[in-house]
């Protein structure tokens, strides 16, 4: 899968913010998007703002 998401930050980005790993990063988001059943980041955020709005409001 491609480091670099649509206008997002790369898992190297989101390691050095966070104070992890690229790999610990990329391992995390990876899972979130498996348990969200969606291919990429961007579906994934889709389908967590859809099913939980009241985090967005």
């Amino acid at each position: 899968m491609s480091e670099v998401g649509a206008r997002g930050k790369t898992a190297w980005e989101i390691g050095r913010i966070l104070g992890i790993s690229r790999h610990t990063a990329a391992y995390h988001r990876d899972n979130a998007r498996n348990k969200l059943g969606v291919k990429t980041a961007i579906q994934a955020a889709v389908r967590l703002a859809l099913s939980r709005p009241s985090l967005f409001t």
